[in-house]
């Protein structure tokens, strides 16, 4: 019905958002906590290191990295 129609366009949503922040981190490791930077310094390959840092997001932090990064200011309405 709606709702799964509904739960399931909200996980397309999710995962496109979370790989478009996966893309970003690994071109722009310096951007996350340097808990993650100082496990890449010490030899853990980055893709592992966003996988890591992502899956410790919450969904409602994941989402607020994601308008920050991605949502022009100017396109915010106040």
């Amino acid at each position: 019905g709606p709702e799964l129609e509904r739960s399931i366009e909200e996980e397309k949503k999710a995962i496109k958002m979370l790989k478009k922040l996966y893309v970003y981190y690994t071109e722009n490791p310096e951007e996350m906590s340097e808990e993650y930077r100082l496990l890449m310094k010490r030899g853990e390959s980055k893709e592992q290191v966003v996988c890591d840092y992502l899956s410790g997001m919450t969904d409602q932090y994941s989402m607020a990295k994601f308008r920050k990064i991605f949502i022009p200011k100017s396109w915010e309405v106040y």
